[in-house]
């Protein structure tokens, strides 16, 4: 074992920060399970046993709801939402009670069984979104374990102060009971960018670096670590002048997060009067105060499917009306643009045979490229009876505040059209009913696919508005899944052809006078902020608990600047050296 030598590990960046202090080793629950015989005459006791463990983890998950919902943000409260349903699949409850009585054998045996099964089943699928499904059922099913075998071991919520996290991988619910003021860090050996637990490490603000090698740590005596969460670096052991340098980096990022919160409430514009309206993006339809209080001029981007994912079936037209009717009331006359269901691709369940959602699936059949496949508004198309009934109650609740809707992953002009079609016959039939509808409902188109923002100018004759949805923009474009480890190093949003095709965007846009507002991840990032405003951006749509950064980042550059450090930009040829320029210009 090497002694005190400092050793710098380097992995995939997930959540920014630097995190210092003590390694703790943190392994799951559901290692070395033993199988146990039970007598036929114990299994309704078994059974019994089995269902208080479920009535627990529910209860846990429950009292987590509650405090994610007072403290936010929505991220964390739609992952925790997720986990209760699950708690009512009838996997976990109806199948079971039926193994307990068949095999006769201890439930932690059984339970364990299932879900290997259930993880062998599906390793192999590509779909990130249905990965990261198993990903929380296996989660769930370790809460209920704990319950099962009360084995003593350190609980997260119990972690010394400065302790950095080792572990293969991160659990979201473990991740959301992680008090931030006691945890430093976390280091993983899997895990990526998009996962659920990376989404909560974020929101809580606690540096995160994954792929590392653990089998270093145990060739190593530790003493302390750095986790830099920016750059992607692990630093064991590290010498009192790296300790030092970092402790500095450290104080600086504590001292601006004070100073952004405390002006939250103040505009987002430039030193030279330029305002940039900063929107919020939405899962939850019940955290429209939350992202109000960080100062959102509105929502520029509810995810709907949302609503299907959670439930696992398509919300009825009434139930639809209801939610965004009171979404629309709670916003008092600020903007809420609805993006339709974008489902399908990546966001396809598999539902149980006979659901009543189920065919919609079915008929798809398993696509060898789902990413590239039937999702989004080519579902819709061809699914009318769900493309209408979403667009009935969007189209009632119009009338209850300022409704604009989108469509995603547009690649040809015919699905606006033929969109737009659905939504004039639709109005003409609830005007024919008396039913209340906006006079002007805008609907604008997603840019996210190459061939939408090579015709972006034929689109932005006919949208009322343009969205450029940057994640996905980035990855068909470069043709990187950013969400796989052996591809995330070519994932660029700082890309030379990413920026000349958001240029491009931005003058058609301009040329037909439509507004363009842009989502995605790299609206958040205070280098690429101003270079995006130099290229004409005026509206960005983000996390709520990004508008503060965001806001901050506007108000300390000049328009004249941002303009100068994109036509810079636009000059580089080469990902890596864009990348190199825009950090050095943004940092002085």
């Amino acid at each position: 074992m090497v002694k005190g030598e400092e050793i710098v590990l380097r992995g995939l960046p997930v959540s920014k920060g630097i995190g210092i202090g003590f390694p703790i080793f943190f392994t799951s629950w559901d290692e070395d399970i033993p199988e146990i015989q039970i007598p036929k005459k114990e299994v309704d006791q078994e059974i019994d046993r089995y269902r208080r463990a479920l009535k627990q983890s529910r209860e846990d998950l429950e009292r987590l709801h509650k405090i994610s919902l007072c403290e936010g943000p929505s991220e964390i409260v739609s992952i925790i939402g997720s986990h209760l349903e699950m708690m009512q699949d009838p996997m976990m409850t109806t199948l079971m009670e039926e193994k307990i009585r068949d095999l006769q054998r201890n439930t932690e045996s059984i339970f364990h069984h299932l879900i290997e099964e259930y993880k062998r089943r599906f390793s192999t699928l590509q779909d990130t979104y249905f990965q990261e499904r198993v990903r929380d059922i296996v989660d769930v099913s370790r809460r209920i374990l704990s319950h099962l075998r009360p084995l003593t071991r350190i609980k997260i919520t119990e972690l010394p102060h400065n302790s950095v996290i080792l572990t293969h991988e991160l659990v979201p619910s473990e991740t959301v009971e992680v008090n931030a003021s006691l945890v430093s860090g976390f280091v993983t050996a899997a895990g990526g960018i998009t996962s659920h637990a990376a989404i909560i490490a974020r929101a809580k603000g606690i540096p995160y670096v994954a792929n590392i090698d653990m089998k270093v740590f145990k060739r190593v005596e530790l003493q302390s670590l750095i986790v830099d969460g920016s750059q992607g670096i692990v630093i064991i052991n590290p010498t009192r002048k790296t300790l030092k340098k970092y402790q500095a980096i450290k104080r600086g990022h504590l001292q601006n997060y004070k100073l952004l919160k405390s002006a939250s409430h103040l505009k987002g514009e430039t030193v030279d009067g330029y305002e940039v309206r900063i929107f919020a993006n939405l899962e939850n339809p019940k955290e429209v105060d939350l992202l109000l209080r960080n100062g959102a001029a509105g929502i520029g981007l509810f995810r709907s499917e949302y609503l299907f994912l959670s439930k696992r079936e398509f919300p009825s037209e009434e139930e639809q009306f209801q939610i965004y009717k009171k979404m629309a009331r709670s916003l008092r006359g600020r903007p809420l643009v609805i993006r339709i269901f974008d489902i399908g691709g990546d966001k396809k369940v598999d539902l149980a045979p006979g659901h009543r959602d189920s065919h919609y699936f079915n008929r798809l059949g398993n696509e060898l490229n789902p990413a590239l496949g039937c999702r989004a508004v080519r579902f819709l198309l061809r699914f009318p009876e769900l493309l209408e009934a979403q667009l009935r109650a969007i189209l009632r609740a119009s009338a209850f505040g300022d409704i604009h809707i989108l469509i995603p992953m547009v690649s040809d002009l015919s699905e606006l059209r033929e969109v737009r079609a659905v939504i004039d016959k639709l109005r003409i039939e609830l005007k024919a009913k008396n039913i209340k509808v906006a006079k002007s409902i805008p609907v604008g188109c997603m840019i996210e696919v190459p061939s939408s923002a090579i015709m972006c100018d034929a689109l932005a004759q006919e949208a009322d508005f343009l969205s450029i949805g940057t994640n996905d923009l980035v990855q068909y474009v470069l043709a990187a899944d950013r969400g796989n480890p052996h591809t995330s190093e070519l994932y660029f949003a700082t890309h030379p052809s990413i920026l000349r095709l958001i240029r491009m965007v931005v003058a058609s846009a301009g040329s037909a006078r439509k507004p363009v507002i842009l989502c995605g991840e790299c609206a958040a990032d205070p280098a690429l902020i101003p270079v995006l405003i130099g290229l004409g951006i005026r509206e960005f749509s983000v996390a709520a608990r990004h508008i503060p950064l965001v806001k901050h980042t506007i108000r300390k550059w000049r328009i004249l600047e941002a303009c100068r450090l994109a036509e810079g930009a636009l000059e580089y040829t080469a990902a890596q050296e864009l990348k190199q320029y825009i950090s050095e210009e943004t940092a002085r």
